[in-house]
């Protein structure tokens, strides 16, 4: 090994793990507001997209979390194909309104949500009756699903915590049909972006398209941070509130600053199987 990977490898091993600490505790404190959230307000984590150019016409019901959906809109739209027809897969689809949102707007032929956490899962099930929308519980490093079987895997703000990513990219390459599309809009260090385009490269999958969009988080952020830390205030308990509101993004915590001062990037790809 080199000793230019030698400091690599000595910068990054920490802070991953650190990352991924953070991630298994906002996973705990998302479960826990989730269980004494009755009326189904928090059905979103990511940190939204906006833009001043976007008019996306949107539902009365999905208004509320406007900028979480154009999130996914965005994502969706980076696709060179129309997903309508196409078979979909949602990698850690929490409480579903990613993949609730791809069913009504996109028409596709399936949409799969796939989560970890199996309260997650059956919130889905019950929450949501949408023609071609399923939910199941899965590991993102041993897909439960047959080679070669999926056009389209969306992965969100959910990879930077796996605790073995090439594994993960390895089993999308594997699920997807050959042409198949993989959408991951996920934030990074700003040091770790170059590994992460390497370990995109060598999983076989071809980057055809790969993006910034660290200005629009940090606006959909600021725009987004009353409603954010309203939930917050109102299912979960005080103790926990600063802790949630950092997680969550809120206007002024780490997690909004670090984007603010460049210290991380958010990043949105697409990547086709040869």
């Amino acid at each position: 090994m080199s000793e230019k990977m030698r400091h690599k490898k000595t910068i990054n091993g920490p802070r991953i793990l650190l990352d991924m600490f953070f991630t298994r505790i906002g996973h705990y404190l998302y479960s826990y507001a989730s269980r004494l959230d009755e009326d189904a307000e928090a059905i979103f984590l990511n940190y939204g997209y906006a833009d001043e150019n976007l008019k996306l016409e949107l539902r009365e019901e999905d208004g509320k979390n406007r900028y979480c959906i154009q999130l996914y809109n965005h994502i969706v739209t980076s696709l060179p194909a129309e997903l309508k027809g196409l078979d979909v897969l949602e990698v850690g689809s929490g409480r579903g309104g990613g993949a609730s949102y791809i069913a009504r707007y996109f028409y596709p032929n399936s949409v799969v949500g796939l989560d970890l956490c199996r309260r997650a899962v059956t919130f889905c099930a019950e929450h949501y009756a949408i023609n071609g929308l399923s939910f199941v519980c899965g590991n993102a490093l041993n897909l439960p699903f047959q080679s070669k079987s999926l056009d389209v895997v969306v992965g969100v703000e959910s990879s930077h915590g796996y605790p073995n990513i090439k594994q993960f990219f390895s089993e999308v390459d594997r699920v997807l049909k050959p042409g198949g599309y993989f959408l991951l809009s996920d934030f990074r260090n700003k040091d770790c972006i170059g590994l992460l385009r390497e370990q995109l490269r060598s999983s076989g999958l071809k980057i055809i398209r790969e993006e910034t969009i660290t200005p629009n988080i940090i606006k959909a952020l600021e725009l987004d941070s009353e409603r954010r830390k309203e939930l917050i205030e109102r299912l979960v308990p005080k103790l926990l509130h600063k802790m949630s509101m950092a997680l969550a993004g809120v206007k002024g915590t780490g997690a909004h600053m670090s984007f603010v001062t460049g210290k991380k990037e958010y990043l949105n790809f697409v990547l086709q199987k040869p």
